[in-house]
């Protein structure tokens, strides 16, 4: 199917990129790796007056750690790809989790191309970057230029109790730019819905370091495999081995990524073992919402759920 007539802009600069959607905003496509914008507008899915490709914004790549010893902080650019994610040493040292899940995304070429920020902007409840990300506890940054308003172009209007918007000090002869930072639960919002407003524009994921976390992803095939469903964990033990703290977050299994706080709650104080197992799992399946689909039943969905959590809380906890 061909594609309707566009305006494209390559954008020069992050100035240059928030001028265009100040001023287009809710006519304007952001274009990051291309990877899901370019197949949904062959597909009709999408029709944008404007395609703005910021992939050349070269201050929005890279991984790094931020902040000193008692607030270390990692932060993942926007237009980080995959295969960036898969080679970094960092995050496969200190946010297992997500170098997991970069390791069963699609195939190389398309990590080669797909970025994180793409992955969770695009917002699919299969999603594979984004339960890693939910059990990280990861905040996303989105900014505009002073003065730029506007509701949510895809979504309902930015949920109570996010972060209030914080100043960046603008560059020489720029115009100057405002931040806030969401939770990325409440930054995802429905299947395909983001609380980014028009005029906004992803640019940063950051969270803290957890060395014992894990992820696994139940696929049809081992490469270029929408999910059936994913789990990821992220704990804290305490000095006799026991968990301190427990996150845990799946994909595919409802319109959103979920956390399963009624589920985390069980593992609290506790060393993982069968009986506790069989406990999370039934407690799992009064917080998931699966359907039935082309990729498996509601009932397969329940039944394997458990013994995705089970795999990974082991694989988390044996790091």
């Amino acid at each position: 199917m061909s594609m309707e007539r566009y305006m494209y802009h390559r954008a020069t600069s992050m100035q240059d990129a928030l001028e265009v959607l100040a001023a287009a905003g809710a006519d304007v496509r952001i274009l990051a790796g291309g990877t899901n914008v370019v197949p949904n507008m062959r597909n009709a899915r999408v029709a944008p007056a404007l395609l703005l490709d910021i992939g050349r914004l070269d201050e929005l790549r890279g991984i790094e750690a931020v902040g000193d010893a008692t607030d270390r902080m990692i932060r993942i650019g926007a237009l980080t790809t995959v295969a960036e994610l898969l080679a970094s040493d960092l995050i496969r040292e200190e946010a297992p989790a997500l170098h997991d899940a970069a390791a069963v995304f699609a195939d190389p070429v398309t990590r080669l191309r797909a970025t994180v920020g793409g992955n969770i902007t695009n917002a699919s409840p299969g999603a594979d970057a984004a339960p890693p990300l939910y059990a990280l506890d990861a905040q996303v940054t989105l900014e505009r230029l002073k003065g730029a308003s506007g509701t949510s172009g895809n979504a309902a209007s930015t949920p109570g109790g996010a972060a209030a918007g914080t100043s960046l000090p603008p560059v020489a002869g720029d115009q100057a730019r405002t931040a806030r930072l969401l939770p990325i639960g409440a930054y995802i919002t429905g299947s395909m819905q983001t609380a980014r407003a028009p005029q906004e524009m992803l640019t940063y994921i950051t969270f803290s370091p957890c060395r014992r976390s894990a992820f696994t992803k139940l696929g049809l095939r081992r490469a270029m495999a929408i999910s059936v469903e994913t789990v990821a964990v992220a704990l804290a033990l305490a000095p006799d081995g026991g968990i301190e703290t427990c996150r845990i977050a799946v994909g595919a299994l409802g319109s959103t990524p979920l956390r399963l706080a009624k589920t985390e709650k069980l593992f609290a104080g506790k060393k993982p073992g069968e009986g506790l197992f069989a406990a999370a799992a039934d407690a799992l399946k009064t917080e998931i919402h699966p359907r039935d689909g082309l990729r498996g039943t509601k009932a397969y969905r329940n039944a394997t759920a458990g013994v995705l959590l089970e795999r990974t809380m082991a694989a988390a906890y044996g790091r």
